[in-house]
């Protein structure tokens, strides 16, 4: 059994909740294999992180039921235990976490954490005392050539292929569309998502006939709305996390706004309970999804979320956490010890398994492969719509609700 632990308030290590023991040396075939983690348990990400907690628990109970992580060396299993902290959602206080889980609690390997703003400051650490580690959503890929040696992440998708499948889908559509206007969130991934994609859009030979930026702050998108709707383009694509683009859809929805197709580049069901019918026909795309075929550690994984109770659109980044896990678990495997050294060339350039097929690292520590899978919301439920041969359903094209 995991013992989880949270911070509460600002005070960060003295506030920390119970004891966790220290681990026994790093490398010991006696003891359980220890990870180490941060949540966003609470603050600013919690909608998207909160049930994790209890997953990660649930995900080594699971790893233990079958026999824990097989380590040649030991020539037997040992067992997985992860402690969890709660950063709250707060790069620095992630960072004094991991600072902790090194020199306090002696883990031997880090997972986590999540989200691109906390890919610059927290890496470090694992860089300073030398433990390898497999983060999850960070997406950003000039995080990733710093020239680290200990880094790892598993974002799905990364910013280079986070659509690439849904602009495949747009080219293959008749009639093609031939316009497209950003509306971008002032954020690191969202700004990034926009930079790389509205080049690949004129590429494919869509006019960019607008890009406009919006702090998550403001409420009032009338004048951006009626310059948006003006134009009259073919494609909408907001680049923004699934609250802040809320008001957008909502005011476009008053205003009339039409298009073949609206896109939300991160769309979860916290923006289907925020706007409720106004989420139809909008596009989408999730790293997975249950009913998309292919890829391994799929029962494995849908038991974990079973029994987490965890819904894939509520919840959509939670494949890069179970990614992120499944990673190390083989590479301490492919190691063939409780050896950070020889992990860490376990994992340089690697490729893994993982329900959306192999997760492969360039020598940055980028999964430059990781894409995700265009959906879009047909009477209130999610349809996973390309590829084809894995999709879960049909796109409605142009999509009837923005006609």
């Amino acid at each position: 059994m995991i013992r989880i632990r949270s911070i509460i308030a600002a005070a960060v290590a003295a506030a920390l909740l119970g004891a966790y023991p220290a681990a026994a040396k790093v490398g010991s075939c006696d003891e359980p294999i220890v990870w180490g983690t941060t949540i966003s348990v609470t603050g600013v990400y919690s909608t998207l992180a909160d049930r994790w907690r209890e997953m990660t628990e649930i995900f080594a109970e699971e790893v233990n039921k079958l026999g824990g992580i097989e380590v040649k060396s030991c020539g037997k299993k040992l067992p997985l235990k992860i402690v969890v902290y709660d950063d709250q959602s707060v790069a620095t206080t992630a960072v004094t976490l991991y600072e902790k889980m090194a020199s306090v609690d002696n883990v031997d390997f880090f997972v986590g954490p999540d989200w691109s703003a906390f890919g610059g400051p927290v890496p470090p650490v694992a860089e300073k005392h030398q433990i390898p580690m497999v983060a999850a959503n960070i997406a950003a890929e000039p995080l990733f050539r710093r020239g680290l040696k200990y880094f790892w992440a598993n974002a799905i998708p990364v910013v280079a292929n986070w659509n690439a499948r849904y602009f495949d889908m747009l080219s293959k559509q008749n009639p093609k569309p031939q316009s497209i206007y950003f509306v971008t969130q002032d954020n690191p991934v969202t700004k990034a998502i926009t930079d790389v994609w509205s080049k690949k859009a004129e590429e494919m030979g869509m006019k960019l006939l607008g890009s406009e930026s919006f702090s998550a702050q403001l409420k009032d998108f009338t004048p951006l709305v009626l310059k948006m709707r003006a134009a009259k383009p073919d494609i909408i694509y907001l680049s923004s996390f699934d609250s802040p683009a809320g008001p957008i859809l909502q005011q476009m929805r008053q205003l009339k706004v039409k298009a073949m197709d609206v896109h939300v580049s991160i769309l979860s069901g916290t923006l289907r309970r925020q706007i409720g019918k106004d989420i139809e026909g909008v596009s989408g795309v999730l790293p997975w999804y249950p009913g998309i075929k292919g890829g391994d550690y799929v029962e494995f994984s849908e038991r974990v979320l079973n029994r987490s109770k965890i819904d894939m659109f509520d919840y959509p980044y939670t494949m890069g956490r179970i990614g992120a896990y499944l990673i190390m678990w083989q590479a301490i495997e492919k190691a063939g010890a409780v050896d950070r050294e020889k992990v860490r060339e376990a994992l340089f350039k690697g490729s893994f398994k993982s329900p959306i097929g192999d997760i492969v690292y360039d020598e940055g520590g980028y999964a430059y492969k990781n894409g995700a899978f265009p959906l879009q919301m047909q009477d209130g439920k999610v349809v996973i719509v390309w590829p084809p041969e894995q999709a879960t359903g049909k796109l409605n094209w142009p999509s009837p609700a923005w006609q």
